[in-house]
C-alpha cells in the first residue's frame, strides 16, 4: 500500500476536508528504494500547508513519525491528554501511531510538514520526547530553519532523486533538535536561569526602552557577562534579539492591521520613524511599506 493511501485510511476528519488537507497537490511522496528505507531516516511525504478556518484532523495507527514546523499563525496539537500550541518558530514531533488531533488556532496557519520513517526515526523520537514533550521552540540563531529550507529546496528540485541528501538533511535536523534540547536540560546554573529570565523579559517588554544598562541594574550582572552568556545560549546578542522581536511584531502588525508605518514603529518601540525603517530594512531587505505591498500582491 502506498503511503498516501495509508494516510487517507488513518485520517479522521470531515469528508470535504479529507480531500483538501492532504491531496497530491499539498503532499508529495518521493519514491524511496528499499535499501534506504531499511537503513536510514527517509521521507515518506512532505508538504507546505496554508490552512484557514475550519481546519482540523485526527490521526492514529499510521506507521510514521511527523514533524510540523510552524511558519505563521498557530495550530494546536492534542496528544496524550495534553494540548500544545504550535506557534511560529516551533517544531512538533509526533508518533502517528498514537491518536492525536491537529487543528488551526490562528488564521492563516502556515506550516511545513514532514512524514518520516526508517530505523533511526524511533530513536530520535524517544530521545526527544522522553523528558520534554512533543513541542520544541527553536532558539534565536538556530540553524534548523535554514536546514529545513535547504531540504525543501532539494525536495522541490528533485523529489525522487538525491535521496541520500534528503536523508542526510532530515537526520541533521533531528540531531540539531536533540542537541538543542540536551543543552537546555544540562545548563541549569543560576546564571543560565537568569539569562533565560532576561530573554523572557525581552519577549514580554520588547516595546520598552530596554538597554544593557537597564538589564545590568535589574539583574545585578555585568553587561559584558549578560552579552557573553546570552550569545552562548541563543547565538545572538541581547540587543540584536530585542530588535529581532520588535521587527517580528512589526511584520505581524503590517499584515494584520491598517495602522500607518509610523504608528507601528512606535507601537513596537521605535520612536524615530527613520530608525524603524532602517532596522526593518536591515532585517528583511525591504522597507515596511514594501513588505506590506509584497504580501498583498500574493
Amino acid at each position: 500500500m502506498s503511503f498516501q493511501k495509508a494516510l487517507l485510511g488513518a485520517l479522521i476528519t470531515g469528508h470535504s476536508l479529507k480531500k483538501s488537507i492532504y491531496s497530491n497537490k499539498n503532499l508529495i511522496s518521493p519514491q524511496v528504494p528499499a535499501k534506504i528505507a531499511e537503513s536510514l531516516v527517509y521521507i515518506q511525504a512532505y508538504g507546505y500547508i496554508c490552512a484557514s478556518f475550519p481546519y482540523y484532523y485526527e490521526l492514529s495507527k499510521l506507521d510514521s513519525f511527523c514533524l510540523i514546523y510552524t511558519l505563521n499563525g498557530e495550530g494546536a496539537l492534542t496528544l496524550n491528554a495534553q494540548s500544545h500550541i504550535m506557534k511560529q518558530g516551533t517544531i512538533a514531533f509526533i508518533d502517528c501511531g498514537q491518536w492525536h488531533r491537529v487543528e488551526i488556532k490562528k488564521n492563516p496557519w502556515i506550516y511545513k510538514i514532514l512524514f518520516i520513517s526508517g530505523p533511526p526515526a524511533g530513536f530520535f523520537y524517544n530521545s526527544l520526547t522522553e523528558n520534554n514533550g512533543n513541542l520544541h521552540p527553536l532558539l534565536p540563531g538556530s540553524s534548523i530553519p535554514d536546514k529545513i529550507e535547504q531540504l525543501y529546496g532539494f525536495l522541490s528540485d528533485s523529489p525522487d532523486k538525491l535521496l541520500l541528501i534528503h536523508s542526510k538533511y532530515i537526520t541533521d535536523i533531528l540531531f540539531e533538535i536533540l542537541i538543542e534540547r540536551k543543552r537546555l536540560l544540562e545548563d541549569n546554573s543560576d546564571t543560565c536561569n537568569c539569562i533565560y529570565r532576561i530573554k523572557h523579559d525581552i519577549d514580554l517588554r520588547y516595546m520598552d526602552n530596554i538597554t544593557l544598562e537597564s538589564l545590568e541594574q535589574k539583574y545585578h550582572i555585568s553587561r559584558y557577562h549578560i552579552c557573553r552568556e546570552f550569545i552562548k545560549r541563543f547565538h545572538i546578542s541581547p540587543i540584536k534579539y530585542l530588535n529581532y522581536r520588535k521587527i517580528e511584531a512589526a511584520k505581524e502588525a503590517l499584515l494584520n492591521t491598517d495602522k500607518k508605518v509610523v504608528e507601528i514603529g512606535r507601537m513596537v518601540g521605535f520612536e524615530n520613524p527613520s530608525n524603524f525603517i532602517r532596522h526593518f530594512k536591515k532585517c528583511t531587505g525591504i522597507t515596511p511599506l514594501e513588505y506590506r505591498k509584497q504580501f498583498y500582491e500574493y
